[in-house]
């Protein structure tokens, strides 16, 4: 089982950080989402005053499905409207954070854990606890460590998953976050798919020879679409992760142990990255392409690789040409390259978010009156509820965080692939967070641009070192 990290900001403060939880799962998490226009069925406390409003980044595939869904069922159940307002991933994040604190704040709201997402709305007062919103035996079905990744102390965007904090949102899905392969493009390319299975020792120089193989063939080697910028995230946080470990990797965040994000082990993180690009193994059109559109390139053979999390059957729903076979038989997944040359323990330590996917509501909802706020509160529960675990599951394929649901369904051959991310997750020696998670927001951004500028002649040193800049100072402000 991963271990946990007790990390000590300092002695004045005396925050403690549960980095790694015990069951180590999660995107960049729920990242669904490219292009396109927003969908909404009303704003703010809605068209319907007395409909909740539940703002979310379902807007395709099998994810808009399971969100009409659980919409229906819910209001056969209790008679309670609800009111959706969808956004793509990338305009969600500012819409959000613009509404919280004014009229037009939803009632309820998709929102990611840790400090640069949930964490920051807890320290503005943004959003209220909801501990007791989940019942007894919602909490004892639940992995524990998705319920501490919804825990904070108030007001304080450091005490993510903190033992003694309030829960302030309701997990219901996770994702590993690995990178998938196209079987027949690997196979055209005298690479063997099987040797890549689910595999968490491909080191660094054979995943250099695999894109060298690939990129011989005629294909691109990794395919990834980064005008939304938190594609690539992805690779960073993996590669940091993979040349420092998780232990480094979070130090150097939070500014302990005297650790440094231009650290020699995150240099070389970077470099690695960018060697990928130069090389010709990266789509060169990288930071034009969004999200779906490199999705549609891999999952047509144009490349053998392409990084998505678990909730990856969502994207193939609505990017995947009608006759692509999907997992496992055309596409199965790998962990990231390890760095043995720079950290020992890279191969057994893994990258993932938990939870994925939470619902937290805004303290705007709790102005709106007793009566309102008690179907609020009661919609929350709902999706900790075994139903709506189970309905999501079946719809989206991607794992949830209640436990007994997998004793309901009959899984799928995918299902079957995107569940074995958790066993995996659970064996690692530890597992890290995403950045776009994890870290501050303020370094987020800074790391999210740097990501872009790498692909147009920045040096590794020079982005680390705005990144470093920019963490100190907003260490230093809290």
């Amino acid at each position: 089982m991963p271990k946990f990290h007790t990390v000590m900001i300092d002695e004045e403060r005396r925050r403690t950080l549960r980095i790694i939880g015990a069951a180590g799962m999660t995107g960049l998490a729920g990242c669904t989402g490219g292009g396109g226009n927003n969908e909404s069925s009303g704003n703010g406390e809605g068209d319907n005053p007395n409909a909740i409003s539940w703002w979310n980044i379902d807007v395709q595939g099998t994810a808009k499905e399971a969100a009409a869904k659980l919409e229906s069922m819910f209001e056969e159940q209790t008679g309670i409207q609800v009111e959706q307002t969808k956004y793509e991933n990338t305009p969600y994040k500012p819409a959000v954070s613009n509404a919280l604190g004014t009229d037009d704040a939803p009632d309820l709201f998709y929102i990611w854990p840790g400090p640069n997402r949930l964490g920051r709305y807890v320290r503005n007062g943004n959003v209220i606890p909801l501990d007791g919103a989940l019942s007894k035996e919602q909490k004892n079905a639940q992995i524990p460590d998705a319920i501490r990744g919804a825990q904070y102390k108030k007001d304080e965007i450091l005490s993510w998953r903190d033992n003694s904090g309030e829960m302030y949102s309701i997990p219901y899905d996770l994702a590993g976050i690995p990178i998938w392969y196209n079987k027949n493009v690997l196979s055209e390319a005298g690479v063997d798919p099987e040797r890549l299975k689910h595999a968490t020792d491909i080191t660094w120089s054979e995943f250099l020879d695999i894109c060298s193989k690939l990129s011989n063939a005629g294909y691109t080697a990794i395919e990834c679409g980064n005008r939304n910028s938190w594609t690539i995230g992805h690779w960073v946080s993996a590669f940091m992760i993979k040349a420092a470990g998780v232990d480094h990797y979070y130090n150097a965040a939070f500014g302990l142990e005297g650790a440094s994000l231009t650290d020699e082990p995150f240099q070389t993180a970077l470099s690695r990255l960018k060697q990928l690009y130069d090389n010709g193994y990266f789509n060169q059109d990288i930071n034009s392409l969004n999200n779906n559109e490199a999705a549609a390139l891999f999952f047509s053979g144009q490349a053998g690789f392409w990084s998505q999390g678990t909730w990856v059957s969502e994207v193939i729903s609505s990017q995947a040409p009608d006759d692509f076979a999907g997992i496992p038989d055309v596409m199965d997944y790998m962990w990231w390259p390890a760095f043995p040359d720079v950290y020992e323990n890279s191969e057994n330590e893994r990258m993932s978010v938990v939870p994925n996917s939470t619902v937290a509501i805004s303290s705007q909802a709790a102005k709106r009156g007793d009566e309102h706020l008690t179907k609020v509160k009661k919609f929350a529960s709902f999706f900790g509820s075994l139903d709506a675990q189970k309905a999501f599951f079946e719809i989206t394929g991607s794992p949830v965080t209640r436990t007994d649901v997998y004793d309901e369904v009959d899984m799928s051959p995918s299902q079957q692939t995107t569940t074995a991310t958790v066993g995996q997750l659970q064996s690692a020696d530890e597992v890290g967070m995403v950045f776009d998670v994890a870290f501050l927001p303020e370094t987020t951004e800074a790391l999210l641009s740097g990501g872009q500028e790498l692909f147009t002649g920045t040096s590794p040193s020079k982005v680390l070192q705005n990144v470093q800049k920019t963490n100190q100072d907003a260490l230093s402000n809290l």
